[in-house]
């Protein structure tokens, strides 16, 4: 008992030494010491080493969902995109298939809602009779057809399939198959969603889809991860091509316009800004000669306050 006190006292002194600037060295000695002399089992117990294994994850984590959501163009939901994605990872280290499932799918139901309402609520009524889609044999499929399929409402697949035709695919599908591929994976993810939300047996389709995927999550989890990885590409690459003006904050345009200063060059670009503004379903092109526009009034206005 003697010999534990002596040894208690000891690492109090230890301690007392690690808190002297200049004796960092100590904690490195200390480290290879226990390393060389204990087993790594019996080490990987201690709270603080299991401490420092979280924090070590934490940090990775965090890079992680940064650098997979760096480019993403839609800054109003980025942040929370972020949020998603580390607590997916969290999931997917506890091995909790439901709840990454359901950490992917509000990523994939926040990206669908916001491009929704912004851009597609927009422009469907005007778009909807336009042939999406023509068989070999001459039969068309409509927009409105590809989209709602037998659905009456803007159920969350519907609200996909749209984001997924007018994004994706650019609204132009010259192959049916991969579309009807990536809305199969869409369901599959959304029926494994549902298991955080359960009450009403599943119907014949739910069932088969979730004995698809119960006992498969190993493989399921690399699946749903390319999945997500593939959808968010396409629309980082679909805003860059064709929907570039959405990344132009209305309210700074708005506060641009009443800053500007009364000359006959300004008036001419506020008139093209106002063009802009009131045709928000106008051709690729043409938004992106309109948002040159926005940039060049945004720098005049700099002119005009230096």
């Amino acid at each position: 008992m003697k010999d534990k006190d002596k040894l208690k006292k000891l690492v109090e002194i230890i301690g007392d030494l690690l808190k002297i600037e200049g004796n960092e060295w100590l904690i490195d000695e200390i480290l290879k010491t226990i390393g060389e002399n204990s087993p790594i089992e019996e080490i990987a117990k201690h709270s603080v080493i299991q401490n420092i294994h979280e924090y070590c994850v934490e940090q990775k984590i965090e890079k992680q969902a940064n650098e997979f959501y760096q480019s993403f163009p839609i800054e109003e939901i980025k942040d929370q995109l972020i949020q998603d994605y580390k607590k997916m990872e969290h999931e997917r280290r506890r091995d909790d298939f439901e709840n990454f499932c359901l950490s992917m799918y509000q990523q994939i139901e926040n990206i669908t809602n916001y491009l929704f309402e912004k851009y597609i609520l927009k422009k469907w009524d005007s778009s909807k009779n336009n042939i999406a889609y023509k068989f070999p044999d001459g039969r068309t499929l409509f927009v409105k057809d590809i989209v709602f399929g037998k659905a009456n409402d803007w159920f969350a697949n519907v609200k996909f399939k749209a984001v997924l035709f007018y994004f994706y695919f650019s609204e132009k599908i010259k192959v049916i198959i991969p579309f009807n591929n990536i809305v199969s994976v869409f369901d599959e993810l959304y029926q494994m969603r549902n298991q955080n939300h359960r009450g009403n047996n599943p119907s014949g389709f739910q069932k088969n889809t979730l004995d698809k995927i119960i006992g498969n999550e190993a493989k399921y989890y690399f699946k749903f991860y390319g999945f997500l990885q593939d959808f968010v590409n396409q629309i980082e690459q679909s805003f860059g091509e064709k929907d570039v003006a959405i990344k132009i904050n209305p309210n700074k345009i708005q506060e641009v316009k009443n800053k500007l200063k009364e000359s006959p060059k300004l008036k001419k670009l506020v008139k093209s800004l106002s063009q802009f503004e009131e045709n928000p379903n106008l051709d690729s092109p043409k938004r992106i000669k309109d948002v040159d526009l926005i940039k060049e009034i945004i720098e005049e206005e700099k002119k005009q306050q230096r």
